[in-house]
């Protein structure tokens, strides 16, 4: 539920970013249009769309809240902050301003064009009546014009001077008129034969006596006389005293046409203004202007806008969430969108004044692709820009030593640094002297090995040895590895995963020793606590020596047990091997060798068969050495799950036919007894090896964990040594929140805490390091900035996992293990379920307890080592302990 709701939160906010981009830019650009229909056209199209982004805008804001409920406050409160309260603001406002707006203007209809009025003639006929074949009627009808002749209401035309065409000032036809030539029939008679319906004289119409008349010779267009209302001057008389034809035409007495209206006359003054401003009319009658004016209000344009930049906001701050604490940063937020909205306002209102100012043109195609062009490179600069400045500021430092490890505390509710007495971790070390009970000698070396299955490795090896040696030790006794590193160029430390060592001895480059060079070598001493299932190995660049072969698996026994049965040890891992088909690509370059990824138990990639009596106790310790889980399957016997990380369970009942998911650097112990027929221990899913730790869902991929690749890998227990092995389980997964019988345990109900921390694991998409990547965070930070978690030495802790991210995460703590409290809200009923390794799957949530007795400054992180290299590691640090050693490029220290 959790991982679903988290990519939905994902998809929404890029979702909502685009929505409301295209209505942000369809609100602005909608005044620009050319007509009255386009504007009222796009107007209900962008209603239409604001609608739909204020349903995109809910529904985003919905996937905050239900991720909230679903998660926790605590999972969720960036989401629900920087995503929700901006949109909630935002869309409140485009909801009751814009959206009304819209509505007005998408249902604004065309006003009725004025009725022309008849155009008179002799009689009193009525003129044509336009209509929409034939267009703006011309006049009166020919029959009308011939009757009225008849009559003598209406004298015939004069005959047409020699040598005069068509056009022509001197021409007693208007040719302009398309065909219908009325002859102008007296002086102080003044008529437009060819509008539609209407005559426009001067102020005084009736005083054109004596004076030439005024002919209109355009087509569909409304006559117009001179400035005073009559003729500016008068005609000219010929030498017989009559007057020139045609001389005193509209062009020579100052007449304005007004080019721009349709059907309509307009006095001189008017058409001048009218022919300046443009048209304030379109055919059907609507104002143009007044639609442009609507249009542009900053009413409906600024809140849409406003939106838009709220949901970039919103998708930025979600595809690479802020660190806690948000107070600040939300009130910053919020203030920039404030500004921005204010700007927007200005701008728009600035803009309005534009649209109304005299000779407002549409922006030519030119024009608006010039200015596409330039927002356009001017985005790209400043994103380019930005790019590198984020890329340079998330480079890690050369050197980060202890102020790097605490320069920032999460003190989970309890008290600030600097209460208790100040120590080195370099004191804090095992016995320095004393005879050891034990004594072994890892030797590291670079060098290309072979698997008993045949396969080439380009493998770093302890002793030769892939994987190391097994090393057994008994519990309380003395301890001591030396360390040499022959010749990896790297430098090699050993970190003794799961045993609570002192923390001097607990190997971590840059942390807790310095890293050892080639030709350099380097102690450990301790006394292991309990008894268990371990292994070892390199924490030094850890992702790519474990990958290569630096491991190994360390069994620490009871002081009186004896061995019974038999008891084997199966370390499995994923090995690059040259030349192989099938199976995941390995990392190539500087984090691995390349290769293709095949599963082995131990060096075997095949199946290895072992002849056991029956009746014999077997004990499997099964020990996954990989990043990702890894499911296994126990089929021809019952089994019963002894030990969970060197723990062992209480009360553990049989099980068949379940499968074992165990998580990346985890350990099972599995017991049974052997039956007359075989028993077959397989691999049933590895996405160590098939890739799918490769893709964008991580190992998990949703759930199948690579389950679609059968592997060849596999260990048959045989009375006789020739039984066919029995095809693999197929049963549910086992689950140890439930198994087992309830046990004296720390930590119950009703326990007072000291430390309470909240840790969500997370996704980001940003720089780390100079790269841009998928970052996996830590409270929405990464590493050296995710804070260290303060304890003090007694103190009851708790911590509570929640993965919203796309990855499973098998959180790893040193020197401590941890007691499982709840899963997803149920309380652990079964046997106490203690670890060092938890598997948090995309969307689980755990609370676990310890109790910090252990000083030290220790290494908290996830075991997918990937993971841990590219950024979620943090620190367990106790007050008062303080480290002399340095990590990063220029210190040789890499631990991850």
């Amino acid at each position: 539920m959790v991982e679903n709701l988290f990519e939905q939160n994902l998809l929404w906010a890029v979702l909502a970013a685009v929505f409301w981009g295209f209505a942000a830019r369809g609100a602005r650009s909608l005044a620009t249009r050319g007509t009255a229909r386009s504007i009222r056209r796009r107007a209900r199209l962008g209603l239409v769309l604001l609608s739909v982004s204020l349903l995109v805008l809910a529904l985003r804001v919905a996937l905050a809240a239900a991720l909230a409920l679903a998660a926790g406050w605590t999972a969720a409160a960036d989401f629900v902050l920087f995503a929700a309260v901006p949109l909630v603001l935002a869309g409140a406002a485009a909801g009751t301003l814009a959206l009304p707006a819209y509505r007005r203007l998408a249902a604004r209809t065309a006003p009725a064009a004025e009725a022309p009025a008849a155009p008179e003639i002799a009689d009193g006929a009525p003129a044509a009546v336009p209509t929409a074949a034939s267009g703006p009627p011309r006049g009166p009808a020919p029959a009308q014009r011939e009757a009225a002749r008849a009559e003598g209401r209406v004298p015939a035309p004069p005959a047409r001077s020699a040598g005069s065409t068509p056009g022509d000032p001197g021409a007693s036809d208007d040719h302009a008129s398309g065909g219908d030539r009325a002859p102008v029939q007296d002086r102080n008679s003044v008529r437009d034969r060819n509008s539609a319906g209407e005559s426009a004289s001067g102020r005084d119409r009736g005083s054109v006596q004596d004076r030439a008349s005024v002919r209109d010779r355009g087509t569909a267009r409304g006559g117009a006389s001179g400035r005073d209302g009559g003729s500016t001057r008068e005609s000219r008389s010929g030498c017989d005293g009559t007057p020139a034809q045609g001389r005193a035409s509209v062009r020579d007495r100052a007449s304005v046409r007004d080019r721009n209206s349709a059907g309509e006359s307009a006095s001189v003054q008017e058409r001048g203004s009218v022919r300046d401003r443009g048209s304030v009319r379109d055919r059907s009658g609507a104002g143009l202007d007044e639609l442009r004016r609507a249009a542009a209000d900053p009413r409906l344009v600024v809140p849409v806008r406003s939106c838009f930049a709220a949901s970039l906001a919103a998708a930025a701050l979600t595809l690479h969430p802020p660190a806690p604490p948000y107070a600040g940063l939300l009130v910053l937020e919020l203030a920039v969108l404030a500004v921005a909205a204010g700007a927007l306002l200005l701008l728009q209102q600035r803009r309005l004044a534009a649209l109304e100012a005299p000779g407002l043109r549409a922006p030519s195609t030119a024009g608006r692709l010039l200015r596409s062009t330039a927002v356009a490179t001017a985005v790209a600069v400043l994103a380019a820009g930005g790019c590198t400045l984020a890329a340079q500021q998330s480079r890690l430092p050369g050197r980060m030593g202890d102020s790097h490890h605490r320069h920032a505390y999460d003190t989970g509710g309890g008290p600030a640094a600097g209460r208790a007495p100040a120590r080195d971790l370099a004191a804090l070390t095992g016995p320095r002297t004393g005879t050891p009970d034990r004594r072994f000698t890892l030797t590291a070396t670079e060098r290309s090995l072979r698997l008993a299955s045949g396969e080439r490795v380009a493998a770093l090896a302890f002793n030769g040895r892939l994987p190391g040696p097994e090393l057994r030790v008994r519990r309380g006794e003395l301890v001591e590895v030396v360390l040499v590193n022959q010749d990896v160029e790297e430098g090699v430390t050993v970190h003794w995963h799961g045993v609570d060592v002192p923390v001097a001895e607990d190997g971590v480059a840059g942390v807790t020793q310095d890293a050892v060079r080639p030709g350099g070598r380097h102690v450990y001493r301790f006394r292991p606590p309990r008894a268990g299932t371990f292994w070892y190995h390199s924490h030094q660049q850890s992702g790519t020596a474990v990958r290569r072969g630096l491991f190994g698996a360390l069994i620490v026994e009871e002081p009186a047990e004896r061995p019974v049965g038999v008891d084997r040890t199966v370390v499995a891992h994923a090995w690059p091997v040259e030349g192989a088909a099938g199976g995941g690509g390995a990392p190539a370059g500087p984090h691995g060798p390349g290769g293709v990824m095949r599963t082995a138990l131990g060096d075997d990639t095949r199946l290895r068969r072992e002849k056991v009596p029956e009746g014999t106790p077997v004990r499997l310790r099964l020990v996954n050495a990989d990043n990702c889980p890894r499911t296994y399957s126990l089929a021809g016997a019952p089994f019963r799950v002894a030990a969970i990380d060197g723990n062992d369970v209480s009360g553990p009942t049989a099980l068949e036919g379940e499968r074992l998911l165990i998580a990346g650097g985890g350990r099972f112990d599995v017991v049974f007894r052997q039956p007359a027929g075989p028993v077959h221990l397989t691999v049933s899913g590895d996405a160590n090896a098939s890739g799918a730790g490769g893709g964008f869902e991580g190992c998990g991929e949703d759930g199948a964990y690579g389950t679609g690749r059968v592997q060849t890998a596999s260990l048959l227990m045989d009375p006789s040594g020739t039984a066919a092995p029995p095809p693999p389980a197929d049963g549910p997964l086992f689950d140890p929140l439930r198994y087992g019988s309830p046990a004296s345990a720390p930590f119950g109900p009703g326990t007072a805490y000291d430390r309470d921390f909240h840790l969500v694991l997370g996704n980001s998409l940003g720089f780390f390091d100079g790269r841009p990547m998928l970052m996996w965070t830590v409270n929405n930070a990464v590493y050296p900035d995710v804070p260290a978690l303060l304890v003090r030495e007694g103190d009851r802790v708790r911590t509570a996992f929640v993965n919203r991210s796309l990855d499973d995460h098998p959180m790893h703590l040193h020197g401590h293990r941890m007691l499982v409290l709840s899963r997803d809200g149920e309380r652990a009923t079964g046997s106490p379920w203690w670890t060092d390794t938890l598997n948090v799957a995309p969307g689980e949530r755990y609370e676990v307890a310890f109790r910090a007795d252990n000083p030290g400054l220790w290494m908290d992180h996830c075991h997918n080592l990937d993971h841990a290299r590219d950024g979620m590691v943090l620190h367990l640090a106790y007050d008062g302990v303080s480290s002399p050693y340095e990590a990063g490029r220029s210190t040789g220290n890499l631990p991850e």
